[in-house]
């Protein structure tokens, strides 16, 4: 996994942390709109997948991105946790919750989700923020599928997201290798 990031033509170092496909998700604490201490979990007791999505703030399009991703998975029709993660509090964050559809908004206040998926940016424009990257978390709790784009202005593969959808709904066996 790539440990650089370019945002707007500057570098961002990611922390040391490594995590990838086939990894066990880890569960990790967020914030909700109001402040209130949430677990994110990595597994669910319906076995329904879960998508965590963050970005470092809503600036450079990052908006348009969020709405277009919301809308596609908006029309999933199979069990699907969908979680946007950001770094702290956002002003915008009650006009971006009431235009969502199917995704929740958390903040990691304690830095947690940062560390344990390897998005903090420790260095750059960017410190203290975290990274651009998508998690899809298939139903036993293993990362299915990751997105985190060296240009953070490059928006995310939503044709190879869809086709990574269809992939871990149907290769799902029921027996995770993790356990």
């Amino acid at each position: 996994m790539e440990s650089k990031v370019l945002y707007n033509g500057e570098e961002c170092t990611l922390c040391d942390e490594y995590i990838d496909v086939g990894y066990m998700a880890e569960n990790f604490t967020a914030q909700d709109l109001h402040g209130n201490d949430v677990t994110i979990r990595r597994s669910h007791p319906n076995k329904a997948m879960s998508l965590i999505v963050s970005y470092p703030h809503l600036g450079n399009g990052f908006i348009d991105e969020i709405l277009k991703l919301d809308e596609m998975l908006s029309h999933i029709e199979v069990d699907i946790y969908c979680s946007f993660i950001f770094p702290s509090s956002l002003e915008e964050k009650t006009v971006l919750s009431n235009r969502l559809k199917k995704f929740e908004v958390y903040f990691d206040s304690e830095e947690e989700f940062g560390a344990l998926y390897a998005t903090q940016i420790v260095d750059g424009p960017l410190e203290g923020l975290l990274t651009k990257a998508l998690f899809l978390i298939s139903k036993d709790g293993a990362i299915f599928y990751l997105e985190m784009p060296k240009e953070l202005e490059k928006p995310f593969d939503l044709e190879r997201l869809r086709a990574e959808l269809n992939r871990a709904y149907v290769t799902y066996t029921g027996v995770g290798c993790h356990g």
